[in-house]
Protein backbone atom coordinates (compact mmCIF):
# COMPACT_ATOMS: atom_id res chain seq x y z
CA UNK A 1 0.00 0.00 0.00
CA UNK A 2 2.94 2.37 0.60
CA UNK A 3 3.59 2.50 -3.16
CA UNK A 4 0.03 3.72 -3.62
CA UNK A 5 0.98 6.91 -1.75
CA UNK A 6 4.20 7.55 -3.65
CA UNK A 7 3.81 10.75 -5.72
CA UNK A 8 4.58 10.41 -9.42
CA UNK A 9 5.37 13.70 -11.19
CA UNK A 10 4.95 14.35 -14.92
CA UNK A 11 5.68 17.65 -16.65
CA UNK A 12 6.23 19.54 -19.92
CA UNK A 13 8.57 22.30 -21.05
CA UNK A 14 5.92 25.05 -20.77
CA UNK A 15 5.79 24.94 -16.99
CA UNK A 16 2.95 22.50 -16.24
CA UNK A 17 3.73 19.89 -13.57
CA UNK A 18 1.19 17.30 -12.46
CA UNK A 19 1.62 15.01 -9.46
CA UNK A 20 -0.35 11.76 -9.34
CA UNK A 21 -0.93 9.26 -6.53
CA UNK A 22 -1.68 5.65 -7.49
CA UNK A 23 -4.17 5.60 -4.60
CA UNK A 24 -7.41 6.41 -6.37
CA UNK A 25 -5.39 7.38 -9.48
CA UNK A 26 -5.55 10.85 -7.94
CA UNK A 27 -4.32 14.05 -9.47
CA UNK A 28 -2.79 15.38 -6.26
CA UNK A 29 -1.42 18.61 -7.69
CA UNK A 30 -1.49 20.69 -10.89
CA UNK A 31 0.99 23.55 -11.04
CA UNK A 32 1.52 26.01 -13.86
CA UNK A 33 4.65 28.13 -13.45
CA UNK A 34 4.66 27.04 -9.80
CA UNK A 35 1.08 28.13 -9.05
CA UNK A 36 -1.30 25.47 -7.72
CA UNK A 37 -4.50 25.19 -9.78
CA UNK A 38 -6.40 22.42 -7.97
CA UNK A 39 -7.20 21.94 -4.29
CA UNK A 40 -4.35 19.85 -2.97
CA UNK A 41 -2.82 18.41 0.19
CA UNK A 42 0.92 17.78 0.43
CA UNK A 43 0.59 14.76 2.74
CA UNK A 44 -0.40 11.75 0.60
CA UNK A 45 -1.87 10.03 3.67
CA UNK A 46 -4.57 12.72 3.77
CA UNK A 47 -6.29 11.03 0.84
CA UNK A 48 -6.75 7.80 2.77
CA UNK A 49 -9.58 9.44 4.76
CA UNK A 50 -10.77 11.83 2.05
CA UNK A 51 -14.51 11.43 1.36
CA UNK A 52 -14.76 14.12 -1.34
CA UNK A 53 -12.94 12.20 -4.10
CA UNK A 54 -10.38 14.99 -4.25
CA UNK A 55 -8.62 14.67 -7.61
CA UNK A 56 -9.64 11.01 -7.86
CA UNK A 57 -10.51 8.84 -10.83
CA UNK A 58 -14.06 7.81 -9.93
CA UNK A 59 -15.82 4.64 -11.08
CA UNK A 60 -16.96 2.01 -11.85
CA UNK A 61 -19.79 4.49 -12.46
CA UNK A 62 -19.19 8.19 -11.87
CA UNK A 63 -22.16 10.21 -10.58
CA UNK A 64 -25.44 8.63 -9.44
CA UNK A 65 -27.41 5.49 -10.20
CA UNK A 66 -30.93 5.79 -8.81
CA UNK A 67 -31.90 3.37 -6.06
CA UNK A 68 -28.42 1.83 -6.27
CA UNK A 69 -29.70 -0.71 -8.79
CA UNK A 70 -30.25 -1.26 -12.50
CA UNK A 71 -31.51 -4.01 -14.79
CA UNK A 72 -29.27 -5.31 -17.57
CA UNK A 73 -30.21 -6.34 -21.11
CA UNK A 74 -30.95 -9.90 -19.94
CA UNK A 75 -33.46 -8.67 -17.37
CA UNK A 76 -31.18 -9.32 -14.40
CA UNK A 77 -31.27 -6.74 -11.63
CA UNK A 78 -28.00 -5.69 -10.02
CA UNK A 79 -28.06 -4.23 -6.51
CA UNK A 80 -25.18 -1.83 -5.99
CA UNK A 81 -23.43 -0.22 -3.05
CA UNK A 82 -25.60 2.68 -1.81
CA UNK A 83 -22.82 5.17 -1.14
CA UNK A 84 -25.30 8.06 -1.06
CA UNK A 85 -28.40 6.28 0.29
CA UNK A 86 -30.60 5.25 -1.35
CA UNK A 87 -28.48 5.89 -4.45
CA UNK A 88 -25.08 4.73 -5.70
CA UNK A 89 -22.63 7.62 -6.09
CA UNK A 90 -19.24 7.34 -7.80
CA UNK A 91 -19.20 3.56 -7.89
CA UNK A 92 -20.07 2.74 -4.28
CA UNK A 93 -18.66 3.04 -0.78
CA UNK A 94 -15.38 1.49 -1.94
CA UNK A 95 -15.24 2.77 -5.51
CA UNK A 96 -12.17 3.30 -7.65
CA UNK A 97 -11.21 6.41 -5.65
CA UNK A 98 -10.43 4.11 -2.71
CA UNK A 99 -8.27 1.63 -4.64
CA UNK A 100 -4.56 1.25 -5.13
CA UNK A 101 -3.95 1.37 -8.88
CA UNK A 102 -0.88 -0.35 -10.33
CA UNK A 103 1.80 1.73 -12.05
CA UNK A 104 2.66 0.08 -15.38
CA UNK A 105 4.79 2.86 -16.90
CA UNK A 106 6.26 6.18 -15.74
CA UNK A 107 8.29 8.62 -17.82
CA UNK A 108 9.05 12.33 -17.64
CA UNK A 109 5.69 13.33 -19.12
CA UNK A 110 3.50 10.19 -18.94
CA UNK A 111 2.06 7.75 -16.42
CA UNK A 112 0.11 4.56 -17.14
CA UNK A 113 -2.05 3.06 -14.38
CA UNK A 114 -4.15 -0.09 -14.20
CA UNK A 115 -6.95 -1.31 -11.96
CA UNK A 116 -8.68 -4.70 -12.08
CA UNK A 117 -12.17 -4.60 -10.56
CA UNK A 118 -13.45 -8.15 -9.88
CA UNK A 119 -16.94 -9.38 -10.71
CA UNK A 120 -19.38 -8.32 -8.00
CA UNK A 121 -17.26 -5.35 -6.96
CA UNK A 122 -19.71 -2.92 -5.27
CA UNK A 123 -22.46 -5.02 -6.90
CA UNK A 124 -21.34 -4.47 -10.50
CA UNK A 125 -21.16 -7.56 -12.74
CA UNK A 126 -18.14 -8.60 -14.76
CA UNK A 127 -14.42 -8.38 -14.12
CA UNK A 128 -13.41 -4.95 -15.42
CA UNK A 129 -9.84 -4.14 -16.43
CA UNK A 130 -9.24 -0.38 -16.52
CA UNK A 131 -6.20 1.49 -17.77
CA UNK A 132 -5.62 5.21 -17.56
CA UNK A 133 -2.80 7.12 -19.19
CA UNK A 134 -2.03 10.59 -17.86
CA UNK A 135 0.19 12.66 -20.12
CA UNK A 136 1.39 16.27 -19.99
CA UNK A 137 2.17 18.13 -23.21
CA UNK A 138 3.04 21.68 -24.25
CA UNK A 139 0.05 23.59 -25.63
CA UNK A 140 -1.38 26.99 -26.49
CA UNK A 141 -4.86 28.22 -25.66
CA UNK A 142 -7.41 29.76 -28.05
CA UNK A 143 -5.71 33.14 -27.58
CA UNK A 144 -2.30 31.75 -28.49
CA UNK A 145 -0.92 31.85 -24.95
CA UNK A 146 1.55 29.07 -24.06
CA UNK A 147 0.83 26.56 -21.33
CA UNK A 148 0.40 22.85 -20.81
CA UNK A 149 -2.27 20.22 -21.28
CA UNK A 150 -3.07 17.29 -19.00
CA UNK A 151 -4.47 14.48 -21.15
CA UNK A 152 -6.41 11.66 -19.50
CA UNK A 153 -7.10 8.59 -21.64
CA UNK A 154 -9.30 5.81 -20.20
CA UNK A 155 -9.79 2.31 -21.60
CA UNK A 156 -11.72 -0.60 -20.09
CA UNK A 157 -12.68 -4.16 -21.03
CA UNK A 158 -14.94 -6.70 -19.34
CA UNK A 159 -15.67 -10.43 -19.35
CA UNK A 160 -19.42 -9.93 -18.78
CA UNK A 161 -21.94 -7.21 -19.58
CA UNK A 162 -21.59 -4.28 -17.17
CA UNK A 163 -21.88 -0.49 -17.05
CA UNK A 164 -18.96 1.94 -17.03
CA UNK A 165 -18.57 5.70 -16.58
CA UNK A 166 -15.13 7.03 -15.67
CA UNK A 167 -14.01 10.59 -14.98
CA UNK A 168 -11.66 12.73 -12.93
CA UNK A 169 -12.81 14.65 -9.86
CA UNK A 170 -10.36 17.55 -9.45
CA UNK A 171 -11.58 20.64 -7.57
CA UNK A 172 -10.22 23.57 -9.55
CA UNK A 173 -9.39 27.00 -8.16
CA UNK A 174 -7.18 29.02 -10.49
CA UNK A 175 -6.53 31.94 -8.14
CA UNK A 176 -3.15 32.56 -6.46
CA UNK A 177 -4.96 32.45 -3.11
CA UNK A 178 -7.46 29.61 -3.41
CA UNK A 179 -10.19 31.13 -1.26
CA UNK A 180 -13.98 30.85 -1.40
CA UNK A 181 -14.14 34.49 -2.47
CA UNK A 182 -11.66 33.84 -5.26
CA UNK A 183 -13.72 30.95 -6.64
CA UNK A 184 -16.81 33.17 -6.69
CA UNK A 185 -14.93 35.56 -9.00
CA UNK A 186 -14.09 32.86 -11.55
CA UNK A 187 -15.73 33.16 -14.96
CA UNK A 188 -17.33 29.98 -16.35
CA UNK A 189 -18.35 29.31 -19.94
CA UNK A 190 -20.10 26.09 -20.98
CA UNK A 191 -20.52 25.13 -24.60
CA UNK A 192 -23.91 23.56 -23.97
CA UNK A 193 -27.42 24.36 -25.14
CA UNK A 194 -29.06 21.79 -22.84
CA UNK A 195 -28.75 20.57 -19.26
CA UNK A 196 -30.31 17.81 -17.15
CA UNK A 197 -32.91 18.89 -14.59
CA UNK A 198 -32.71 16.79 -11.41
CA UNK A 199 -34.72 16.09 -8.27
CA UNK A 200 -33.65 17.07 -4.75
CA UNK A 201 -31.30 14.06 -4.58
CA UNK A 202 -29.57 14.74 -7.90
CA UNK A 203 -31.41 12.12 -9.98
CA UNK A 204 -32.49 13.26 -13.46
CA UNK A 205 -36.21 13.93 -13.83
CA UNK A 206 -38.33 12.07 -16.41
CA UNK A 207 -38.20 15.15 -18.66
CA UNK A 208 -34.61 15.89 -17.71
CA UNK A 209 -33.19 17.31 -20.95
CA UNK A 210 -34.02 21.02 -21.04
CA UNK A 211 -32.79 24.05 -22.95
CA UNK A 212 -30.53 26.50 -21.15
CA UNK A 213 -31.89 29.42 -23.18
CA UNK A 214 -33.85 31.91 -21.11
CA UNK A 215 -32.90 30.59 -17.68
CA UNK A 216 -30.04 30.80 -15.21
CA UNK A 217 -28.41 27.59 -16.51
CA UNK A 218 -27.29 29.46 -19.62
CA UNK A 219 -23.48 29.66 -19.51
CA UNK A 220 -22.98 30.05 -23.26
CA UNK A 221 -21.54 33.45 -22.41
CA UNK A 222 -19.02 33.41 -19.57
CA UNK A 223 -20.37 34.55 -16.21
CA UNK A 224 -19.31 34.59 -12.57
CA UNK A 225 -19.47 31.39 -10.54
CA UNK A 226 -20.39 33.27 -7.35
CA UNK A 227 -24.21 33.37 -7.71
CA UNK A 228 -24.23 29.57 -7.92
CA UNK A 229 -22.35 29.09 -4.66
CA UNK A 230 -25.50 28.74 -2.56
CA UNK A 231 -28.19 26.33 -1.49
CA UNK A 232 -31.83 27.24 -2.10
CA UNK A 233 -35.17 25.65 -2.90
CA UNK A 234 -34.32 25.53 -6.59
CA UNK A 235 -30.67 24.57 -5.96
CA UNK A 236 -30.71 22.20 -2.96
CA UNK A 237 -27.10 21.16 -3.68
CA UNK A 238 -25.94 24.37 -5.30
CA UNK A 239 -24.81 23.93 -8.87
CA UNK A 240 -24.44 20.15 -9.30
CA UNK A 241 -25.84 19.51 -12.78
CA UNK A 242 -24.89 17.75 -15.98
CA UNK A 243 -24.64 19.91 -19.09
CA UNK A 244 -25.14 18.20 -22.44
CA UNK A 245 -22.20 18.47 -24.82
CA UNK A 246 -23.05 19.99 -28.19
CA UNK A 247 -22.65 17.81 -31.25
CA UNK A 248 -19.41 18.54 -33.06
CA UNK A 249 -17.30 17.28 -35.91
CA UNK A 250 -14.23 17.57 -33.68
CA UNK A 251 -12.92 14.46 -31.95
CA UNK A 252 -12.41 16.35 -28.70
CA UNK A 253 -14.59 19.47 -28.82
CA UNK A 254 -14.26 22.33 -26.38
CA UNK A 255 -16.87 21.82 -23.64
CA UNK A 256 -16.00 24.33 -20.92
CA UNK A 257 -13.74 27.27 -20.17
CA UNK A 258 -12.90 28.51 -16.67
CA UNK A 259 -10.81 31.61 -15.96
CA UNK A 260 -9.67 33.87 -13.14
CA UNK A 261 -7.92 37.24 -13.21
CA UNK A 262 -6.92 39.37 -16.16
CA UNK A 263 -3.89 40.33 -18.21
CA UNK A 264 -0.65 38.58 -17.40
CA UNK A 265 -2.14 37.28 -14.13
CA UNK A 266 -5.04 35.49 -15.83
CA UNK A 267 -5.22 31.73 -15.51
CA UNK A 268 -7.48 29.75 -17.85
CA UNK A 269 -8.62 26.14 -18.04
CA UNK A 270 -10.15 24.74 -21.23
CA UNK A 271 -11.87 21.35 -21.05
CA UNK A 272 -12.15 19.10 -24.08
CA UNK A 273 -13.44 15.55 -24.06
CA UNK A 274 -15.14 12.71 -25.93
CA UNK A 275 -17.82 12.44 -23.22
CA UNK A 276 -21.48 13.38 -23.83
CA UNK A 277 -21.80 15.56 -20.74
CA UNK A 278 -20.02 17.68 -18.15
CA UNK A 279 -21.12 17.57 -14.52
CA UNK A 280 -20.46 20.96 -12.93
CA UNK A 281 -20.24 20.88 -9.12
CA UNK A 282 -19.39 23.89 -6.94
CA UNK A 283 -18.23 21.78 -3.94
CA UNK A 284 -21.25 22.49 -1.74
CA UNK A 285 -20.31 19.68 0.66
CA UNK A 286 -16.53 20.04 0.68
CA UNK A 287 -15.14 19.61 4.19
CA UNK A 288 -12.04 20.46 6.23
CA UNK A 289 -9.31 21.42 5.63
CA UNK A 290 -11.18 23.03 2.74
CA UNK A 291 -14.50 24.86 2.76
CA UNK A 292 -17.70 24.59 0.73
CA UNK A 293 -17.54 26.57 -2.53
CA UNK A 294 -13.74 26.66 -2.52
CA UNK A 295 -13.34 24.60 -5.69
CA UNK A 296 -15.28 23.70 -8.82
CA UNK A 297 -15.39 20.29 -10.48
CA UNK A 298 -15.76 19.97 -14.25
CA UNK A 299 -16.43 16.26 -14.63
CA UNK A 300 -16.59 15.13 -18.27
CA UNK A 301 -18.70 11.98 -18.16
CA UNK A 302 -21.79 10.10 -19.29
CA UNK A 303 -25.19 11.20 -17.94
CA UNK A 304 -26.14 10.35 -14.34
CA UNK A 305 -28.43 7.31 -14.02
CA UNK A 306 -27.88 6.31 -17.67
CA UNK A 307 -28.09 2.56 -16.76
CA UNK A 308 -31.76 3.16 -15.88
CA UNK A 309 -32.50 5.56 -18.73
CA UNK A 310 -32.77 4.12 -22.26
CA UNK A 311 -33.23 7.70 -23.51
CA UNK A 312 -29.69 8.60 -22.35
CA UNK A 313 -26.39 7.62 -24.03
CA UNK A 314 -25.68 3.98 -23.29
CA UNK A 315 -23.22 3.13 -20.50
CA UNK A 316 -23.22 -0.60 -21.31
CA UNK A 317 -19.94 -2.39 -21.98
CA UNK A 318 -19.96 -5.98 -23.28
CA UNK A 319 -17.24 -8.61 -23.71
CA UNK A 320 -15.20 -7.96 -26.83
CA UNK A 321 -15.88 -4.21 -26.70
CA UNK A 322 -13.41 -1.55 -25.57
CA UNK A 323 -14.48 1.44 -23.50
CA UNK A 324 -12.47 4.49 -24.64
CA UNK A 325 -12.82 8.06 -23.40
CA UNK A 326 -10.49 11.03 -23.32
CA UNK A 327 -10.50 14.16 -21.15
CA UNK A 328 -8.05 16.99 -21.86
CA UNK A 329 -7.44 19.90 -19.47
CA UNK A 330 -5.54 22.76 -21.12
CA UNK A 331 -4.02 25.35 -18.77
CA UNK A 332 -2.60 28.75 -19.69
Amino acid sequence: MSQAFTPHAISCNNGLTVTVLPYGARVQSIKLYGQELTLSQADPQFYLSDSAALGASVGRYANRIAGACYTDSMGRQHQLSASQPPHCLHGGVEGFAQRAWTVLEHSANSLLLELISPAGDQGFPGTLTVRQRLQVLDSTDCQGRPGGELQLSFTASTDAETVVNLTNHCYFNLAPQQTVEALAAHQLELIAEQYLAVDERGIPLPDAVRCVAGNEFDFRQAKAVGPWCRQSADLPHGLDHCFVAQSSTETLPLQARLSHGSGAAQRTLELRSTQPGVQVYVSTYLGAPFAPYQGICLEAQNFPDAPNRPDFPSAVLRPGELYQQQIFYRFS
